[in-house]
């Protein structure tokens, strides 16, 4: 792709596409089971409400959803912080704007879109086939039913459907592209020459006088930070269910209770033909299809050609996998599971969305696992049911007795079964171990813990790890003598004396240029680089100063100078000759098509960023501020 492209792809509507209109689902979290409920709310639009739960919950998500794609790269602290928080409620708001524009637009998402989102999330997937029961319990567990889950999801799906119209819309012509391409295409005649900072800088010296006078002005700069350490306790899942006895009594009977998590059910995928409308005119369609197809005619096609489900019609009305209850209607379920044999066509049948043909176009049956086959998978699952159990328990108790007993941990820890550690030392920037979470280290320099002496609130390392700690050791910062840092303090003064030498000379040849002096006779041999015709994506030139002469104006009569500092310190002084126009006849296909790619999306971006914005200037939307600190 083109280095243009590469460096201007990203935007912040493709940021807030896939970041926060997306399906909205979290497995569960301890932070509202020990907050409780809430009804405060911290912002509305239009007179819906946003709750402060609906934030904490879009807000976790979002971290969640973060950590999964970062891994070992996940920084806690690039997401705590009022940035997030005011773009987690900023796309809180958009869902509601773009719901309220769905609603007046008259638009809808079909359960068939819905059923096939569902069956599509990993997280209800067993052995990459949805799982019913799998489905069921984690929505429990996030307190969801299917039928509030699927109508969060319905809300989302149309925002995005909406979003994705909207910026489908842009419209590229061919003058664009070749406007585009002929400037990705430019070429600049160029010779530079540099300032060497490290050059000049053996030339200077600095005296103890100098480095004291920096120390004595600077003296912030060069102390030991305040540092503390803490006694700290943690319950976790993973922990408790190791700790979990089982027999194999135990696991017998949680195999025969949960036999279906270690069972698939039938499944059925099904091709339908939806005729949606009068009821009448709906029959007549479907009753002439029915003769088509007892004709020899291709379902598939007479379902690409008539089928008003247009989401399914592209596919030839498929609907993928089916479980009973997935489609969230008895009477579809009753056709589908009473068709026979792969390839029989229902009667006509009518449900809230229309009327429907339904093909059956395969079927799995169900399968599953011994209790000798699934022993492994069947305690692991057993361990963790208990855990979790035994975790929310605990969570409240361990908030009950660290608060009830501040002075120390060790109640709590007998009382639960818990070890008190101990951490190394740490700043306010952090440190290792648990002082690398951001979180921990706020709360542990709190006035609570450290000049209260009391332990913490609950803290969330995850869904499934919290801690408590309490303040171990306190050290005060304390300044470093200037002994200990004179030769870093004259290293840190010859660089910047340098750097600022190499200015000065750099703008003395600058001026001399400008008033005609040949560069060869005002450089060093090797520091001036004759003219050379360049591409915006050279490599061979520091992408700063790349930059910096394609920022430059175009020559008139004579050549441009100008001078910069680059990232080294150096000074560079850059000549540009001549602009020469982008050739675009030996353009590529592949370059037209990343360049109208390129365009499509950013004037698709424009029009969604001015939709909201009209969205927006049009709502009466109010934030309680307070609430979002």
């Amino acid at each position: 792709m083109l280095h243009f492209i590469r460096e201007r792809a990203q935007g912040w509507v493709a940021w807030f596409i896939v970041g926060l209109i997306t399906i909205p689902f979290a497995l569960w979290g301890v932070n509202s089971y020990l907050t409780g409920a809430s009804d405060v709310v911290v912002a509305s639009v239009n007179g819906e409400p946003i709750k402060q739960t609906e934030f904490q919950r879009a807000l976790q998500q979002y971290r969640e959803r973060m950590r999964q794609n970062m891994g070992d790269n996940f920084d806690p602290s690039l997401f705590d912080n009022q940035s997030t928080k005011q773009q987690i409620l900023d796309g809180l708001i958009v869902q509601k704007l773009l719901y309220g524009a769905n609603q007046t637009l008259g638009q809808r998402v079909s359960n068939s879109e819905i059923n096939r989102a569902v069956q599509q999330t990993a997280a209800f997937q067993v052995d990459g086939q949805f799982n019913i029961d799998r489905y069921k319990m984690l929505l429990s567990r996030a307190g969801f039913s299917p039928a509030s889950y699927e109508a969060q999801l319905r809300i989302d799906l149309l925002g995005r459907e909406l979003s994705r119209s909207i910026q489908g819309s842009a419209i590229v012509t061919a003058h664009d592209i070749e406007h585009l391409l002929r400037l990705e295409k430019q070429k600049r005649k160029i010779a530079y020459g540099i300032v060497d900072a490290e050059s000049l800088a053996a030339d200077i010296t600095i005296s103890d006088d100098d480095a004291k006078a920096y120390y004595s002005e600077n003296k912030m700069r060069y102390t030991t930070p305040e540092r503390m350490s803490v006694n700290y306790i943690t319950l976790s899942i993973a922990n408790l269910a190791q700790s979990i006895t089982v027999d194999d009594a135990m696991l017998q009977q949680f195999y025969t209770d949960n036999t279906n998590q270690f069972m698939s059910p039938e499944q059925r995928r099904a091709s339908h033909i939806l005729i949606e409308g009068d009821a009448e005119q709906a029959l007549k369609i479907l009753t002439a299809v029915k003769y088509r197809l007892s004709q020899g005619e291709n379902f598939a096609a007479v379902a690409k050609e008539l089928s008003q489900d247009v989401a399914s019609a592209v596919n030839g009305g498929d609907l993928g996998l089916l479980q009973r209850g997935m489609m969230d209607d008895e009477t579809f379920d009753a056709a589908l599971f009473g068709l026979a044999e792969v390839g029989d066509v229902s009667e006509v049948v009518e449900t809230e969305f229309g009327h429907h043909l339904i093909q059956l176009t395969e079927i799995q049956a169900s399968k599953g696992k011994s209790y000798a086959d699934a022993k492994a998978e069947i305690e692991s699952s057993y361990r963790r049911q208990e855990a979790e159990q035994l975790f929310f328990e605990h969570a409240e108790r361990l908030a009950e007795l660290s608060y009830e007993n501040p002075d120390s941990l060790d109640l709590a820890a007998e009382e639960l079964g818990l070890e008190i550690q101990s951490s190394t030392l740490f700043s306010r920037e952090g440190g290792e171990g648990i002082a690398a979470d951001p979180n921990v280290v706020n709360i542990a320099f709190s006035d609570d813990v450290l000049v209260e002496d009391l332990n913490s609130t609950v803290i969330e390392l995850s869904d499934s790890h919290l801690l408590v700690l309490h303040k171990k050791e306190h050290v005060l910062a304390s300044q470093l003598p200037f002994d200990a840092v004179s030769a870093e303090i004259k290293t840190q003064l010859k660089s910047l004396r340098a750097q600022q030498k190499a200015v000065e000379v750099g703008d003395a040849l600058l001026t001399k240029l400008q008033a005609g002096s040949e560069a060869t006779s005002l450089f060093k041999t090797g520091q001036w680089h004759p003219e050379a015709v360049i591409e915006r994506s050279a490599t061979a030139l520091d992408r700063f100063i790349l930059d910096k002469v394609y920022a430059m104006p175009k020559p008139t009569s004579s050549a441009v100078y100008q001078g910069l500092t680059a990232s080294n310190g150096d000074y560079v002084v850059v000549k540009l000759t001549a602009v020469i126009e982008g050739d675009i006849e030996d353009a590529s296909a592949q370059d037209r098509a990343g360049l109208a790619a390129y365009l499509e999306r950013s004037y698709g971006d424009s029009a969604l960023e001015a939709f909201l914005a009209s969205l927006k200037a049009d709502a009466d939307i109010e934030i309680s501020q307070e609430y979002l600190n």
